[in-house]
């Protein structure tokens, strides 16, 4: 449950097993919400940024 209230501060964790580099960082699907998610340069996991064209 605690995993959940930190996807709401944008704060998640990845499923190990599906990690991957994309060519420019590596990213993931977070495992308590499966949202796209992208490790930063420092560590952690946030939420991809979606471009709404």
């Amino acid at each position: 449950m605690l995993g959940r209230v930190m996807c709401l501060f944008d704060r998640h964790r990845p499923k190990r097993e599906r990690i991957s580099w994309d060519g420019l960082g590596y990213v993931s699907h977070c495992r308590h919400c499966s949202a796209t998610i992208r490790r930063k340069p420092r560590g952690g996991w946030r939420r991809e940024a979606v471009d709404a064209a």
